[in-house]
């Protein structure tokens, strides 16, 4: 190798390292400021890698010819095989990455699959020079050129003229000074590598023009297609940061509607409990008595507080089928005949009724339809038995008659609740489920 060679060679590792750093460098800083993945940076993501597998392998072919003693000559071919196939590639993603402007209409299917096939056809040229160096071989330790050897620029350089016809089809979109500036880049980064090719004969052809091409690249990125971008983001951003703002204040009011509205249902609730106490002066606040409990009872069988208070709904609405019965019989004095017990078990019916309106509870309606039901089977309406008989009718149905049992009626004397709980608990297996029977008795 000649002192012109070796120099060249100097030249060439030096400015392909400081290359990789600045690339690296640009790839980071468009990664994060562009971070979108639109076609454009995608296909530019692909170019930035390419470049810098390019400019290591083409340090390492340079490095390599450096030391021709100590280097295997297969792994000289390796490298440079590499080489120029990391550069036809580089430059066909170039391509695309203009293309990806959209410009695909514009360019046309028949540009794409020619840029294809050249690109095909030289990597298949590439791998028959191992065998045949037609392109390049390595003589007593010296690189020298093959038959062929022109490709090895030609193919670059026609992606590259490629991507100035593509890019000329830009002009319109970018501002005349940018485009003027792009415009010297680009033919730099052509006559790069003639001259280079005329000055350093015996040198690999060095990737420095792809720098030119990057930087290139670099301003189309802050072309008015990418400023728009980021406005168009920030805009965005904006309208994102309004929208949430818009979506908690409605959250808010909805918040707000769903408390009233709930507020209000209660005291509708304890507004008809109050009228079935009134109905029934035997009662004692039996509604309010039987609700807190049965609310009590699930919590200690560690149902959800929402499902406690549906229940607590349904408890103190559990006998609103009572105004459907004759104030004869429940204002009377004393133990009902059997007609007028009949008349008084189809409390459970009606309440059903009634409660049937509320759309938004549907399962309140056959829970009180269902709270006179025996665990085994022995109750009314419906003669249901053991786990068929609604888990909220079951708790109501302990509530119930808890309640009934510590407060005096007409009929009879008041209970102890040490009495009452006694009661429950014999009653336990067959009246009443023992699962809630067990709990009841921790909290009455």
């Amino acid at each position: 190798m000649n002192l012109k060679d070796a120099s060249g060679l100097a030249y060439n590792i030096n400015f392909e390292a400081a290359a990789l750093c600045f690339i690296a460098l640009l790839y980071i800083y468009l990664r994060k400021k562009y971070y979108n993945t639109s076609p454009v940076n995608d296909t530019f993501r692909r170019l930035v890698f390419c470049q810098i597998i390019a400019i290591i392998l083409d340090i390492g072919t340079a490095l390599t010819i450096s030391f021709p003693d100590k280097v295997p000559i297969w792994f000289n071919i390796a490298l440079n095989t590499l080489y120029f196939a990391s550069s036809s590639v580089l430059f066909y993603t170039l391509h695309l990455f203009f293309i990806s402007f959209g410009l695909k209409k514009k360019v046309g299917v028949p540009l794409l699959f020619l840029s294809r096939l050249v690109l095909v056809t030289f990597l298949t040229l590439l791998v028959a020079n191992i065998p045949t160096g037609i392109f390049f071989s390595f003589e007593r330790g010296f690189y020298e050129y093959g038959k062929l050897h022109t490709l090895c620029i030609g193919i670059p350089l026609f992606f590259l003229i490629e991507c100035g016809g593509t890019f000329m089809l830009l002009h319109k979109r970018l501002p005349g000074q940018i485009f003027a500036v792009l415009l010297c880049l680009l033919l730099t980064s052509v006559a790069g590598p003639v001259l280079q090719y005329f000055l350093f004969p015996k040198i690999l052809l060095t990737n420095f023009f792809s720098l030119f091409s990057l930087i290139l690249c670099l301003f189309v990125l802050v072309s008015p297609d990418y400023a728009e971008l980021s406005r168009k983001r920030a805009e965005l951003n904006e309208l994102q940061k309004n929208l949430e703002a818009k979506a908690a204040i409605e959250s808010e009011k909805i918040h707000k509607r769903d408390k009233q509205k709930e507020m209000l249902s209660a005291q509708i609730i304890d507004a008809l409990a109050a009228t079935i106490d009134v109905a029934d002066a035997n009662r004692n606040n039996h509604s309010e008595n039987v609700a807190e409990n049965a609310r009590k009872i699930a919590y200690m069988m560690a149902l959800p507080k929402n499902e406690a208070q549906k229940i607590y709904y349904t408890a103190i609405l559990h006998d609103i089928g009572i105004i459907g019965v004759s104030e004869d019989i429940t204002s009377k004095q004393g133990a009902f005949t059997d007609e007028e017990y009949e008349q008084m078990k189809r409390h459970t019916v009606i309440g059903e009724r009634i409660l049937s309106r509320i759309h938004e509870m549907p399962e309140m309606a056959a829970n009180v339809r269902s709270h006179h039901e025996r665990f085994d089977g022995k109750g009314y309406p419906d003669g249901l038995a053991g786990k068929d008989i609604p888990l909220c009718a079951r708790i109501i149905a302990v509530a119930d008659t808890f309640d009934a049992l510590i407060h005096e009626r007409s009929y009879k004397k008041a209970m102890t609740v040490e009495e009452a709980k006694a009661e429950i608990k014999a009653n336990a297996g067959s009246q009443f489920d023992p699962d809630v029977v067990a709990a009841a008795l921790e909290i009455l």
